[in-house]
């Protein structure tokens, strides 16, 4: 009897000792993931939101600065698939994003150093085709860790937003004390940390299916997936042109580049709560439901950005980046799930990215720019109001068909 209890407990102790092993495990996973999707992150809003100035202080017109953008996004719409595609094929997040993140901080100092527009398209496009994958293959491992511990997305995700919010305004006051043209060296310093915390990753042990070209062939002949990335690119395309072009249209209106990063600031600050209780949400509300809502809320924000000219308005109504892009972004993602296989979670989260980026930046940032430059950022925005009203029709009309299914 002694000797029962002697190996029971011990057996009892040794699975608590694995219970404890595995949740400590997890933590760090979570731990892990979210500093880098803080580091990368906030590492790419110093080019997000500040080449645009930088290029302005070189002596580039909108149009031009439109031009360098779209080439970017053109070239992301095919890197961004190809290094998913070889994600899943050689089973390996990890390693790519290390050499991608290489890769990248190679090409930047190409980009900086230019100074012909010629040749800074060159470089631009070097710089995308390995950046542009690097927050989908993020997100991708993120989907993966969250359901290897059932934890949810959003969280880890919120990171990546608050990432970008405290790069925005901690550049913004950078650049104004050293100025625009040392924006290489704070990029090239936020690469290095951002490889240092790639090295602590580890490969997820979800998806260990195969993947092979039929499969993928069979993925993108899918009518609903084909569907909901149009609704994503009538959508993206104006939110991608915000993103390149506010700054821009800051300028224009005389603000210094802290009060860009104030903007991004409250903009990105303002996802923290989305990102954490869309949990609650997806519980509770369709997906298709989430999205329509996000892209009424994405058409009153256009308009509003459309009718002013007051830095301080276009401030103010950056708070509405939280009600948009998160529910948006998740609610999309939550609903690919459904119908991409697992197998293919890194191609399915880099044919979204594709979409909202690159076709949507594609189109965003090149008629952006010269609308701009021609008709004034009123115009251009109300333009991008007309489309989110488009897309969430059509979001209202996909439910409905779903319903009667």
């Amino acid at each position: 009897m002694a000797d029962y209890f002697d190996q029971s407990g011990c057996d009892t102790i040794e699975l608590v000792c694995v219970k404890v092993r595995q949740l400590s495990g997890g933590l760090l996973d979570m731990f892990r993931i979210s500093l880098f999707m803080f580091i990368v992150f906030g590492m790419f809003g110093v080019v997000s939101f500040y080449l645009t100035p930088y290029l302005l202080h070189k002596g580039f017109e909108a149009g031009q600065i439109g031009t360098i953008m779209a080439v970017g996004a053109l070239v992301s719409i095919v890197s961004q698939p190809f290094w998913g595609y070889i994600s899943d094929k050689k089973k390996t997040v990890k390693r790519i994003l290390f050499l991608l993140l290489i890769s990248c901080l190679i090409a930047s100092t190409g980009l900086f150093a230019m100074e012909h527009l010629l040749l800074i398209i060159v470089m631009y496009a070097c710089y995308m085709f390995f950046s542009s994958p690097i927050g989908p293959l993020a997100e991708a491992l993120s989907l993966s860790y969250a359901q290897e511990h059932r934890r949810e997305f959003g969280r880890m995700r919120v990171w990546g937003e608050i990432g970008v919010g405290v790069s925005a305004l901690s550049v913004g006051y950078l650049v104004k004390a050293v100025g625009i043209d040392k924006l290489w060296i704070i990029f090239l310093s936020c690469g290095a940390i951002a490889v240092m915390a790639a090295l602590q990753l580890r490969e997820s042990k979800v998806t260990p299916a195969p993947v092979d070209l039929k499969a993928l062939g069979k993925l993108f002949m899918q009518r609903r997936l084909l569907w909901l990335l149009l609704i994503v690119l009538i959508v993206g395309i104006p939110h991608r042109m915000n993103d390149s072009m506010l700054s821009l249209y800051l300028k224009e209106l005389e603000a210094p580049e802290s009060i860009i990063g104030i903007a991004w600031f409250f903009g990105t600050m303002s996802t923290i709560p989305a990102m954490m209780f869309a949990g609650r949400l997806f519980r509770r509300w369709n997906a298709i439901g989430i999205m329509t809502i996000a892209a009424v809320v994405y058409s009153i924000r256009w308009f509003i950005y459309s009718a002013t000219d007051s830095a301080a308005v276009l401030i103010a109504a950056q708070v509405l980046h939280g009600a948009t892009f998160p529910l948006f972004f998740l609610a999309t993602i939550h609903y690919m799930m459904t119908i991409v296989p697992a197998e293919l979670r890194a191609t399915g989260q880099s044919a979204f990215a594709v979409t909202f980026a690159g076709l949507g930046g594609l189109v965003g940032n090149a008629a952006g720019g010269y609308a701009i430059q021609l008709f004034g950022a009123g115009h251009a925005y109300a333009i991008g109001g007309a489309l989110a009203l488009i897309g969430a029709a059509a979001l209202v009309g996909t439910y409905l068909y779903n319903r009667r299914l």
